[in-house]
């Protein structure tokens, strides 16, 4: 019998279901199978779909319409299989086209039985879903984002964020809102929100989402307020609370945004020490502006009083006339640098020390600890004295120091550590009560870090004061500092600005060995002199004068100049010069660094010696160290002229 004797041949009801499916609509693919599973009929929908016309496909196996790899695998055999077992078999795979081609199908194939229950064939329907499923998988790919993308800025935002439905159900709790309630998300999702607040706002809330759903009229919703949350461990914190809504087809969703208000105190505190700040800026505007020319001032005063009792130094009314003025203009200078302080006491082991190799061990651990984007430097000076200190604690006051350095710089930043040889004497001792005369090996640690405001620093010694969010800093470590200098019989000093860094000045007492001998430094004993030629350049006349008077008095050929346009003509010139004794704050285009700088490029063999009354002096625009030795005004003749000597003394 042939195949269309055979469709011919049908029963009655399976003769009129043919005929339903050859009238199938064109977007599925319907045709008929022999118990065999070759193809009986071929509808207009088959034709679209697969490529194929109905008298090329009619009497071929259905296994054409499968890739190889399914028809080698079974899988055509597999499906009629079901379909006779169970009467429908489903299943979405790869079919393929008459022109090779593959398409993703959704395929129902039923089993036809006669009256008797006989097999008769098989009615298959095939739709091409390739489209939908690709649309499918990119809606679910933009959901997965878009999900993925909500609940990173949920768990980004530094205030809690809380979701919840019309009945209060909470929906989502980020992170924030895990530290602020101490519940985890899985906690509190799926439950009343009303777990969140103690009373009485635990008893109000349903009433007021239930009000503003039938009234429309919001109490809370759009308006910030401040509220009392509740935690997992039954405590209570003031917070912020605004709530927003969104009605989606009616569909309420609430959204509410959390603050804890401890942080808006913290605020509140900082504007208030702002606004104090902010007081005390306006004295140091003024004062900053004219630091310059006071010290300029101050070291023409000085200077002129050490040489007023050189010349008189036989007559004891002079000598005391000038010992009086000195304090006063040596208090003066210190003014800026003074702290209040209070002593602290802790059992010391004092034993001979030798300051550079401590300070050289201590950098060694520093550098690990401090982190890469810390620079340490360091400038020993050769043959500092020893000294006699508890070492375990002085590299305590180290560490101490260079941690709150680190502290006041989070972007990276340098660390200098200055050693050298010191002496205060008797009328800098007049206005330290806490000071004894005589030789001291100073330490200076600086930082190019944030500075600190005045207010902060009249009060750094304070024990428990400190400037570090609670948990940070118990307060005690410069306080320690400060005891530790004053039970070793040293004395400390602290300078810093906004912005220009901070310097701590350490005064250890020199330790005076028995086998040496045992000499008094005298304020009257001969200062370094030479014979090189130095160039001065400083704008102010008055200190220009005394600062070469000085040092030709010490046996130094002196040049001079008003600027460093003026200077520039002089180092271009044939004249020698060993020395630029320079001020670093001049009128014009260049300042002393860039003079610096331009003269050692002109003539490498020239030395060169930075003066200042701004202690940030030390480093320049960029944040580094400048390379050029600093001497900060007001200064004693028998500094300018040691620190001259040295800077001359120093190998090329």
């Amino acid at each position: 019998m042939s195949l269309s004797e055979f469709a011919v041949g049908l029963p009655p009801e399976l003769q009129h279901l043919q005929t339903k499916f050859m009238a199938a609509v064109e977007h599925c693919a319907i045709f008929l199978l022999d118990p065999n599973g070759r193809i009986l009929s071929w509808n207009r929908g088959a034709e679209i779909i697969k490529g194929w016309r109905a008298d090329e496909v009619i009497g071929q196996h259905f296994s054409c319409l499968y890739p190889a790899v399914d028809t080698e695998a079974g899988t055509p055999r597999g499906a009629l299989e079901a379909a006779a077992a169970f009467g429908r078999f489903e299943e979405i795979g790869d079919r393929v086209r008459k022109d090779g081609s593959r398409f993703l199908s959704e395929t129902v194939i039923t089993a036809i039985r006669g009256p008797d229950g006989s097999l008769q064939g098989f009615g298959t329907m095939t739709r091409d879903i390739t489209e939908q499923a690709a649309t499918e998988s990119i809606a679910k790919a933009n959901e997965a984002r878009l999900r993925s993308l909500i609940e990173t800025v949920l768990d980004t935002v530094v205030d809690g964020l809380v979701t919840i439905d019309r009945n209060g159900i909470i929906q989502s709790f980020n992170k924030a809102c895990v530290g602020l309630f101490g519940y985890a998300a899985d906690e509190v999702i799926g439950k009343n929100v009303r777990i969140l607040m103690p009373e009485p706002y635990h008893s109000q809330h349903d009433g007021y989402i239930a009000a503003y759903l039938e009234t429309g009229v919001p109490k809370i919703i759009g308006i910030g307020r401040e509220v009392m949350g509740r935690r997992k461990d039954g405590s209570t914190f003031p917070m912020e609370l605004a709530v927003g809504t969104s009605p989606a087809a009616g569909n309420h969703a609430f959204v509410g945004i959390i603050r804890d208000l401890a942080e808006r105190h913290e605020a509140e505190r900082q504007r208030e020490q702002l606004r104090q700040s902010q007081k005390m800026e306006a004295v140091g505007q003024l004062t900053g502006g004219l630091a310059h020319d006071f010290n300029n001032l101050l070291a023409i005063i000085i200077g002129n009083l050490d040489m007023l009792r050189e010349v008189r130094a036989d007559d004891p009314v002079t000598n005391e006339l000038v010992r009086d003025a000195l304090e006063s203009a040596l208090r003066g200078a210190d003014l800026t640098r003074r702290l209040l302080a209070f002593s602290r006491r802790q059992p010391l082991k004092p034993e001979r020390v030798e300051i550079n190799d401590v300070i050289s061990a201590i950098v060694h651990l520093l550098t690990r600890t401090l982190g890469e984007n810390i620079s340490i430097e360091m400038s020993l000076a050769p043959n500092v004295w020893a000294v006699q200190v508890d070492r375990a604690q002085f590299e305590a006051v180290i560490a101490n120091l260079a941690t709150n350095a680190r502290d006041a710089m989070p972007r990276g930043g340098a660390l200098l550590i200055d050693t050298r040889n010191g002496h205060l004497d008797a009328a800098y001792a007049a206005g330290h009560s806490d000071v004894t005369p005589g030789d001291y090996v100073v330490v200076e640690v600086s930082d190019s870090g944030t500075g600190m405001p005045q207010d902060v620093l009249s009060r750094i010694f304070e024990p428990f004061f400190t400037t570090k969010e609670q948990g940070k800093g118990t307060g005690l470590g410069l306080s320690m500092v400060f005891g530790f200098m004053k039970q070793s019989g040293g004395h400390v000093t602290v300078y810093s600005e906004p912005g220009k860094g901070t310097t701590f000045r350490l005064y250890l007492p020199r330790l005076r060995e028995r086998a040496a001998a045992q000499e008094e430094r005298s304020e009257q004993s001969a200062s370094p002199g030479g014979s090189e030629t130095i160039l001065v350049v400083e704008d102010n006349a008055g200190l220009r004068r005394i600062v070469m008077r000085q040092l030709r008095d010490a046996g130094y050929r002196v040049l001079e100049a008003a600027d460093a346009e003026s200077a520039m003509e002089i180092v271009d010139s044939s004249e020698v010069i060993d020395l630029l004794l320079t001020d670093i704050v001049m009128p014009g285009a260049m300042d002393g660094r860039d003079l610096a700088r331009v003269a050692v490029a002109r003539r490498p063999d020239v030395r060169t010696l930075l003066t200042s009354g701004f202690p940030d002096a030390r480093w320049n625009a960029s944040g580094s160290r400048t390379e050029a030795r600093l001497l900060s005004k007001p200064y004693r003749k028998e500094e300018l002229r040691r620190v001259v000597r040295e800077v001359l003394d120093e190998p090329r």
